[in-house]
């Protein structure tokens, strides 16, 4: 077994020291991150507004027919969900397996199981046989 120094027999710990930010220093710096930020956000959000009305003035748009616009809302949920589709049963059919709902599972589908079927696993033999399920005995 090892045996441990106490703590009173440790040197102790040189933790390094942290040199303070002076206050002035951080306080420039926050003001130019403070100053920089509004300026660029002034710059950005200013933009849009510069912009001048067409000499024409603005183009009048045709409106949108109801059916058209069911069909490119419809049409584009439909693709999402078709695509969703194909990419989620593609690979198992490019396997060859069958998805099909209420199909019994493939047999090989318990893995490091015995390869025997469920009916010819081994019943219990006696009393003290722990071969088996559940005995429903407490």
């Amino acid at each position: 077994m090892t045996q441990h120094a106490t703590p009173a027999a440790r040197p102790p710990r040189e933790t390094p020291r942290r040199r303070a930010v002076p206050t002035v220093r951080a306080a420039v710096l926050t003001a130019t991150t403070a100053v920089t930020a509004a300026l660029v956000l002034g710059v950005a959000l200013a933009a849009p507004a510069a912009a001048d009305v067409p000499a024409q003035g603005w183009p009048q748009n045709e409106p949108v027919n109801v059916l058209d616009a069911l069909l490119l809302i419809g049409g584009v949920a439909l693709a999402v969900i078709l695509v969703v589709t194909v990419l989620t049963v593609g690979p198992a059919l490019a396997r060859g397996e069958r998805i099909n709902p209420g199909v019994p599972a493939v047999e090989n589908q318990w893995i490091g199981g015995p390869r025997k079927a469920a009916g010819e696993l081994a019943g219990p033999d006696g009393e003290g046989s722990e071969a088996g399920g559940a005995g429903a005995r407490w």
